[in-house]
């Protein structure tokens, strides 16, 4: 048992190896774009801060967070074992999980704003009422909830278990029947349900459109939008809504329903989502597979000219060989 514990412990560790380091050269590449199209994609886009600022959250996540699950399912230990890196490492997981499921939840909704309400959402006031305050409210509240939690909790002491990822997690998660309660259904369960509602509701509401008005209500202008969230928000069902069903059902009947499948398999997954997301944003840029392309072409010609084959003329015998020789 023992032995095919390490063996899938290594094999995460190798899973999470492998794809961070693409994930990262693809985040620095959408930042570069993002800030080359700083005005055109942020200034008078207002639709796109909840997705740069999920690009952000996520890119603070891999080079923070990431590396210490890297070194633990490596050596089966976390990095320090001491009481402040396990509270710290606990909090700002939670936090940054949290954070972006939540942004995802609010662009879900507020996708038929810009969809439906367009000229509504160009005025300052709605701006600011359903798109600055939402997201600002998505970006703070969290972090404050699990800080008062985490490291000040009222129904516990947190006990630290160093051979376990994130070192067990807080003990409110355990101890606290009504805070953990709360924080499954209101911070998981709540924001994945509107996730799984809101965007087959948006697809149906412009097909609707399509057809009562017998043609595309601003699709072109739209589409980009749509088919980004669209993504974004399958990648969040697929490998968080797994983990938030099985948690808030063991939440609410308090059995150990699938316990390990969640601690093997479900609480793993999550990380994939940090590993993808910048694909599926980059998928969505506008000239990506040009740009792409381009770049693939400079590092091929870069890569030919690195090794040249040269003609060196020897003499054996009075005779005159050619022999060809790879300069490096």
């Amino acid at each position: 048992m023992a032995d095919a514990n390490d063996y899938l412990q290594f094999i995460k560790y190798i899973l999470l190896q492998i794809t961070i380091v693409p994930s990262l050269i693809c985040d620095i590449f959408v930042f570069i774009h993002f800030i080359r199209y700083w005005k055109k994609e942020i200034t008078t886009a207002p639709q796109n801060h909840i997705i740069f600022c999920l690009l952000i959250v996520s890119f603070i996540q891999k080079i923070s967070d990431v590396p210490f699950a890297i070194y633990y399912f490596r050596w089966n230990i976390v990095y320090q074992q001491t009481y402040n890196f396990c509270v710290i490492w606990d909090w700002f997981n939670y936090t940054a999980m949290t954070v972006s499921l939540q942004l995802v939840c609010w662009c879900s909704l507020e996708r038929h704003l810009f969809v439906f309400h367009s000229q509504m959402m160009k005025t300052k006031q709605f701006l600011i009422l359903f798109h600055y305050i939402p997201m600002i409210i998505c970006l703070s509240y969290t972090p404050i909830f699990y800080f008062r939690y985490i490291f000040f909790p009222t129904a516990c002491t947190n006990t630290w278990d160093y051979t376990t990822i994130y070192c067990g997690g807080a003990c409110y998660s355990y101890y606290d029947a009504v805070l953990g309660t709360f924080d499954w259904l209101f911070n998981y369960g709540l924001p994945t349900l509107i996730i799984i509602f809101a965007n087959p509701l948006l697809f149906c509401r412009v097909l609707w459109q399509k057809i009562n008005r017998q043609g595309p209500v601003q699709w072109s202008r739209q589409r980009r939008m749509i088919i980004q969230l669209s993504f974004i928000a399958l990648l969040y069902l697929l490998f968080m809504a797994p983990q938030v069903i099985v948690g808030s059902m063991q939440t609410l009947w308090g059995v150990d329903f699938l316990y390990d499948v969640q601690a093997d398999y479900l609480y793993y997954i999550v990380y994939f989502i940090n590993q993808l997301l910048p694909f599926v944003i980059i998928s969505s840029l506008p000239g990506t597979q040009k740009k792409l392309i381009k770049l693939m072409k400079y590092i091929k010609l870069f890569l030919s000219c690195k090794t040249q084959v040269h003609p060196l003329v020897t003499t054996i015998d009075g005779s005159n060989r050619v022999t060809l020789i790879a300069v490096h």
